[in-house]
């Protein structure tokens, strides 16, 4: 599984990406951070998921999260992710 996550690196996507690293401590994310973005790349694969708002968590390439998620958002996130170790 594929796991991306989308950052302005802000206040609301820092806490983000740290409830999803504490909640899921085995997951591997790969964070596009918008200030190593420099050649447009990381707007042009997001464009391509349809991510339209940050932060935002893609999985295979669907966007299954924009925000910070509450705790049903996160249980149903567990429950994605309860077949993959």
């Amino acid at each position: 599984m594929k796991v991306e996550f989308f950052s302005a690196e802000c206040k609301l996507c820092n806490s983000t990406l740290n409830i999803l690293q504490d909640t899921f401590p085995d997951l591997q994310i790969t964070v596009h951070r918008q200030s190593e973005c420099v050649d447009g790349s990381c707007c042009q694969l997001a464009a391509s998921y349809g991510v339209r708002a940050v932060p935002s968590l893609v999985m295979d390439g669907r966007v299954v999260l924009v925000g910070r998620p509450d705790s049903a958002e996160l249980e149903l996130l567990a429950n994605v992710l309860k077949p993959y170790p």
